[in-house]
């Protein structure tokens, strides 16, 4: 066989070797941008959104602030029976809203910036990958080993096989032909719309929910409010929430009417009335809630009269909605006080996180 043909089918196998090697670093290589994109702006959103860099008790109230804001009735009803499912949704949202709205140039840049970086990643694998072999003057198995080991922490490059092409002799070619290729990978990738997340393996939303909804998600046996510790399984007889609601907000009626209850929980234990339990068919002070059973037995509820405005609103403004829903009335031991009527809508929005006695 001439030089020049086996110049030419050493090239000849180093543009399909190089060609196979392109392909599996197209699809490996979007996946890492936008799974690094995803991680990226989910770090920015839980350093610098506020609803996100606090703690659990801090992301509830921005929950509650939203639910106010957009006044939806079927998602408050939401937030009360499944809080994690409307906490998710939340997230989801204002996620979106930051990516696709308020940030979107940002989330750009970064992107743009994981295509450079792993475009830099491919060009340093490839020529540690090609002076290795020449020094050592390995063959073509080498390479690729040497190839895939300096990636292997910036993308899953999937195992091939390169017995079928260990004529290749020439790296430094090899090397030109995998850069050119990877180079219309890469303007290819340049161009990639932010909606390609949505794809990702990894979702900015999904890790967030992930980080932030890893914990205690137990409600109260009265109200339904949710046991705000960070803690997923912290001790099982240490369920508490800063903030307890009336307890028509879960549907609770004084017993044998349909009377709501509009009585809070921390004013209750602190009174001299006894409640039903149905499970045990049992009145318990409420003094004594404790020990009317296992549900009970795991909350501290701590005795005070303190009430959040935030219900009062609530409690006033859906009060049909309320009525047609748990069918019960506010009515008669249930009736509205009129003070509440005097809750509004800015006054919850912009101090939701304050109490009124």
């Amino acid at each position: 066989m001439s030089l020049n043909l086996i110049f030419c089918k050493e090239n000849s196998s180093a543009v399909v070797f190089g060609e196979l090697i392109c392909e599996k670093l197209k699809a490996s290589s979007i996946e890492a941008v936008c799974n690094k994109t995803a991680i990226d702006l989910a770090g920015k959103m839980r350093c610098n959104f506020s609803a996100f860099n606090g703690n659990r008790l801090e992301l509830d109230k921005h929950v509650l602030k939203s639910l106010a804001e957009k006044e939806d009735f079927n998602e408050f009803i939401t937030y009360i029976t499944n809080p994690r499912r409307q906490t998710e949704a939340f997230i989801e949202a204002e996620v979106k809203k930051y990516i696709f709205t308020s940030h979107t140039d940002e989330a750009v840049s970064m992107l743009q910036k994981n295509v450079d970086d792993i475009k830099t990643s491919v060009c340093k694998a490839l020529f540690t990958a090609t002076q290795k072999v020449q020094t050592q003057e390995g063959d073509t198995d080498m390479w690729l080993k040497e190839f895939s080991i300096v990636l292997k922490d910036e993308l899953t490059f999937d195992a091939m096989c390169s017995e079928n092409f260990n004529d290749i002799n020439d790296f430094e070619f090899l090397k030109e032909e995998i850069k050119k290729g990877f180079s219309s990978i890469t303007e290819e990738m340049s161009s990639l719309s932010l909606d390609k997340l949505k794809e990702s393996r990894l979702k900015p939303d999904k890790i967030l929910t992930d980080q932030l909804c890893k914990c205690c998600w137990v409600k109260c046996p009265f109200c339904a409010a949710v046991c705000t510790n960070t803690i997923e399984d912290h001790s099982p007889d240490d369920h508490s929430a800063l903030f307890h609601q009336p307890r028509a907000v879960a549907g609770g009626t004084w017993k044998d009417t349909n009377d709501f209850s509009i009585n809070f929980c921390t004013t209750n234990v602190a009174s001299e009335i006894s409640f039903y339990n149905y499970e045990s068919a049992k009145s318990f002070p409420y003094k004594k809630y404790r020990d009317a059973g296992p549900r009970y037995k795991t909350w501290r509820i701590t005795p005070d009269e303190s009430k959040l405005a935030y219900w009062k609103w609530f409690v006033f403004k859906f009060q049909k909605q309320l009525e047609e829903h748990y069918k019960a009335k506010f009515h008669r031991k249930g009736e509205i006080p009129s003070d509440w009527g005097k809750v509004s809508k800015s006054d919850v929005v912009n101090y939701y996180i304050k109490k009124t006695d």
